[in-house]
C-alpha cells in the first residue's frame, strides 16, 4: 500500500525521510497554499493517511475530489479513510466511484476491490462484499488479507444461514444436518453421526448428510459403511467434491490404489488450493508404479502448500522414482532454503 501511495503521489522512496513524514506533510501543505490543485490536495491527504491521521486526511481528499471528481485515487483513499473512522456508508459512496473510474489494470486496483468488499461486509452485505473479494482473488489468488476476510465471511454467512434453518426447522432433514455439524464442532462424533443418519432417514433422496457421515465413518475406521453412504451420495448427486476425495482415500486405505486414482483426480481438479487430494493422488500413482504422474501430483501439493513436509517428502520419493537427479537436487535445495533462518 505504501509503495502504491508513493507512486500515485509521484514521490521517490529516497525522498521520504525514514520514520518521519512530518517534513513531507509540511512540504505538501506549502504546495497546497501555493497551488490548491486537486493533485496537491491529494498529496497532502496521502501524507496524513500514511500517519494514520484519517480525519485530516478526509478533509484533504474531499478538497481533491471537489476540484476533480474523476480523481479515482482520491476517491479510493477518501473511502479507505472513511472506513477507518467507521463511516461505512459514506465510504461505500467514494469506493464505488473509485471502482467506476479506476482503469482495470491500474496500480491500486487491488485496493479498490479489497476495500469495496470490506465495506460491503461491514454494512452487513456479505454477498456483495464477497463478489469484490472474489474479483481480487481471481487476479491475486494468494492475497493474504482478501483470503482471510473472504474465509471469515464465508464461514459467518454460512453459519447464519445454517443456524436459521436449524432454528426454524429443527426436525427437518436440513435441521438435523445442521444439528449434526454443531455436535461435531463440539467434539461429539457419535451424536453427530446419529443426527446425520436421522437427516438421511427423514429425506432419503436429499443429498448432503451422507458426505459428512462418510467422512466421520472413514476417520473412525468404519470402511464398509463409509463406502456405502458415499456411494449413495454420488448416486443422488455426482458433484460433491468431498465425496470423491473420501472415496479415493478409502480405496487407498484398502490398498486399492488403482481404484483411488479417478476419484482423487476429480477432487484435485476442483480443490486446487487444498493439498490433501494432490498428496493422496501422488501416493496412488507411486503405489501403481507411475512415478511420472506422481511427480506432477506432488508438485501440485507443493504449490498448494510450499511448507508442507508431507508434500516435500512425497516429491522427493516421486523424483527418485523417475531418476530425476537435477529435480531431486533442486527440491532439496528449496527445502533447505525454506528451513534456513534469515
Amino acid at each position: 500500500m505504501v509503495a502504491v501511495i508513493l507512486v500515485i503521489a509521484g514521490w521517490g522512496l529516497a525522498q521520504v525521510p525514514a520514520g518521519d513524514l512530518t517534513f513531507v506533510e509540511q512540504r505538501a501543505t506549502v504546495q497546497v497554499q501555493a497551488d490548491p490543485s486537486a493533485a496537491n490536495w491529494q498529496k497532502l491527504g496521502l501524507t496524513r493517511y500514511l500517519q494514520n491521521r484519517y480525519e485530516p486526511a478526509i478533509k484533504a481528499f474531499r478538497e481533491a475530489v471537489r476540484k476533480d471528481g474523476n480523481l479515482w485515487t482520491s476517491q479510493l483513499f477518501l473511502g479507505i479513510s472513511l472506513y477507518r473512522t467507521n463511516q461505512f456508508r459514506e465510504a461505500l459512496i467514494s469506493l464505488e466511484r473509485s471502482d467506476l473510474l479506476a482503469p482495470a489494470a491500474a496500480q491500486g486496483r487491488d485496493d479498490v476491490d479489497y476495500w469495496l468488499g470490506a465495506t460491503h461486509i461491514a454494512l452487513k452485505r456479505p454477498l456483495r462484499g464477497l463478489q469484490s473479494l472474489e474479483r481480487l482473488l481471481k487476479r491475486v489468488p494468494r492475497h493474504a488479507e482478501a483470503l482471510q476476510l473472504a474465509t471469515e465471511t464465508y464461514a459467518e454467512t454460512a453459519s447464519l444461514l445454517w443456524n436459521h434453518v436449524a432454528d426454524r426447522a429443527f426436525d427437518s432433514a436440513a435441521g438435523q444436518e445442521v444439528h449434526g455439524y454443531a455436535l461435531e464442532s463440539e467434539g461429539n462424533r457419535e451424536a453427530a453421526m446419529q443426527a446425520f443418519r436421522r437427516s438421511r432417514s427423514i429425506a432419503p433422496k436429499r443429498p448432503g448428510p451422507r458426505v459428512a457421515l462418510g467422512r466421520l465413518l472413514l476417520s473412525g475406521g468404519n470402511i464398509v459403511e463409509a463406502r456405502q453412504v458415499l456411494a449413495e451420495e454420488l448416486q443422488l448427486d455426482p458433484t460433491p467434491v468431498e465425496a470423491h476425495l473420501y472415496l479415493g482415500l478409502l480405496a487407498l486405505r484398502e490398498n486399492r490404489a488403482g481404484e483411488a486414482i479417478a476419484p482423487l483426480q476429480r477432487a484435485m481438479t476442483w480443490m486446487p488450493q487444498n493439498e490433501e487430494p494432490a498428496l493422496a493422488l501422488c501416493q496412488a500413482y507411486l503405489a501403481t508404479g507411475d512415478a511420472g504422474r506422481a511427480v506432477a501430483a506432488a508438485r501440485l501439493a507443493v504449490a498448494a502448500d510450499a511448507g508442507s513436509h508431507a508434500a516435500h517428502e512425497l516429491l522427493l520419493a516421486a523424483l527418485g522414482g523417475t531418476g530425476d537427479a537435477p529435480g531431486l537436487k533442486a527440491e532439496k535445495q528449496r527445502w533447505v532454503e525454506r528451513e534456513t533462518p534469515r
